[in-house]
């Protein structure tokens, strides 16, 4: 994604972290909150679909280090060299993830701190004939 490269790496931290917070926050409900209140149907719906619409090797990456029921013993090195099959690198799976996490920001509209829609347009001007 060409907007990765205009991200400066603060951005990108803090993208991650908003993103990363509701992905945990989505694991811990969906795997411990057993009564199912229509906020937290919709949530969940919400989350599920912006994955869905992720490429298949993003969703797998986002599936396999941040929703998995023991996601939280798995480290980025254990999914890049053993759950993906062939191993990708670092460099690519970095690259993978944080694109992901930005189309995630920008599906469920998380208030990340950086201005991702501005970066957008700023550089993606469209123009209506």
């Amino acid at each position: 994604m060409e907007l990765l490269k205009h991200l400066t790496r603060a951005e990108k931290v803090k993208i991650r972290k908003a993103v990363v917070k509701e992905l945990a926050r989505y694991r811990l409900s969906k795997f411990t909150v057993e009564n199912s209140d229509n906020d937290n149907v919709a949530f969940h719906q919400m989350i599920e679909r912006a994955i869905e619409r992720l490429p298949t090797p993003e969703r797998f990456l986002i599936e396999a280090r941040y929703l998995s029921a023991n996601s939280e013993y798995l480290t980025d090195y254990n999914v890049y060299n053993l759950k993906f099959d062939p191993p990708i690198s670092s460099v690519t799976y970095t690259k993978i993830r944080d694109t992901a996490l930005i189309k995630i920001s920008l599906f469920l509209n998380l208030d990340t701190g950086v201005k991702i829609e501005d970066l957008i347009h700023t550089n993606y001007p469209v123009e209506f004939s």
